[in-house]
């Protein structure tokens, strides 16, 4: 039976690429979401960043084939892979060469500091990886200076990991800091400032700011067209955002046409069982629920769950948005018992992540508790509201 009500785990995804030489990555790949978010529209699934270039820094290069550019391009393969443990294994190993080579305060230092603390961030280490964006921020300040465009990468990275943290204050202000940056440095059309235009509009998305996101995210679209295609895998986070909003908006119909779009780009690139295409899937997967095309949905759902499982293993935060999507579409269809149960192991997951008092944590444990009267007193879903004031929803930023 449908639902009035509908329950979205808000997550909004923006993935930033930089042109800049030596780094392994570009500005926030993957948003892991306010899980707990209710509002009415879509859930919106984190992304794995798209696959730049790892190239090894300007220093490593001049030197040739060494050891040192063997593991850069070894860390690069296990990034591309979702194999990100791997990966920062690799990595530690590359930076302390690099460090016992040319000390700790060197600019190429920050490049590896950098790549590390994306690998944390991408395995949920929060804490690890905020401490390790501060040191390659404060190299590149020293050497670079406070406006040059590397600063502007590193405060973008860190303000990701603020935001994931709910610190929405801090992440707005260091976004628009890195903005300024870009637009003084290379106009208002380049394509580093529809980067930056789109992580904006990422933040925004997350404490529901929709109008004021939306223009953000068609004007860095628009950029990123011009100087890349409608069809560059660079571009996907963008598009996937806008289909979010439509979805936010009950305009299901283009926002399956942009999911669609954002997959075919995926696939034409990546393997099916990349954690990439597990992003696009739970988002289209969300479309076809709202539009009660359950069958559907649980299939794209399932398939999702086994690609993320299989890359971040079953207790990573990121595994909760598919567990609680699931748990939807089943209780959409009144099967209770299947929707409680996946509800019950989500919460684990959040409160061993990110501690019971998080407020992802409670407000999954609210949806929870009324979940469990809903299916106590044999109510059906019509007219029963699942929603709770959100923890995050429609407030102002938070300190």
């Amino acid at each position: 039976m449908k639902s009035n009500s509908t329950i979205i785990i808000s997550c909004v995804l923006f993935v930033a690429y930089l042109s800049h030489p030596g780094n392994f990555q570009a500005v926030l790949f993957a948003l892991p979401c306010a899980y707990a978010q209710v509002t009415p529209g879509l859930i919106g699934s984190p992304e794995a960043h798209e696959n730049s270039p790892f190239s090894a820094s300007d220093k490593e290069t001049k030197e040739g084939n060494t050891a040192e550019t063997q593991l850069s391009r070894l860390a690069e393969h296990y990034r591309d892979q979702g194999l990100y443990a791997l990966a920062e294994q690799t990595v530690k190993r590359l930076l302390q060469i690099r460090e016992e080579k040319l000390g700790p305060d060197d600019p190429e230092i920050s490049v590896h500091l950098n790549n590390l603390a994306w690998l944390y961030e991408a395995q949920g280490k929060y804490h690890e990886a905020e401490t390790v964006y501060l040191r390659s921020l404060g190299i590149a300040s020293r050497h670079y200076g406070n406006q040059h465009p590397e600063v502007a990468l590193r405060l973008t990275n860190l303000a990701g990991v603020f935001r994931e943290q709910a610190k929405y204050r801090l992440a707005e202000k260091l976004y628009l800091k890195s903005l300024s940056i870009w637009q003084n440095a290379f106009g208002p059309n380049h394509p580093d400032v529809a980067i930056g235009l789109n992580n904006l509009a990422g933040l925004y998305m997350t404490v529901s700011r929709y109008d004021d996101a939306e223009p953000l995210l068609q004007r860095s679209l628009e950029i990123s067209e011009k100087f890349l295609g409608i069809d560059h895998p660079h571009i996907v986070t963008t598009v996937s955002n806008l289909a979010w909003i439509y979805g936010q908006k009950g305009e299901y119909e283009k926002a399956e046409a942009l999911y669609l779009r954002v997959l075919r780009i995926r696939e034409n690139r990546l393997k099916p069982s990349h954690p990439d295409i597990a992003a696009v899937l739970t988002n289209l997967a969300d479309v076809y629920r709202a539009q009660e095309r359950y069958m559907k949905a649980e299939a794209l759902y399932l398939r999702s769950l086994a690609i993320r499982e299989k890359y971040l293993g079953s207790d990573h935060p990121h595994v909760t948005m598919n567990l609680l999507s699931l748990a939807e579409n089943y209780r959409a269809q009144e099967d209770y018992e299947k929707a409680v149960s996946l509800y019950e192991r989500a919460i684990s997951i959040l409160e061993n992540s990110l501690g019971p008092n998080h407020p992802d944590s409670l407000a999954t444990k609210s949806l929870y508790a009324t979940l469990l009267q809903e299916w106590k007193g044999h109510r059906p879903g019509d007219g029963l509201s699942l929603s709770p004031p959100p923890p995050r929803s429609g407030k102002a930023l938070d300190p």
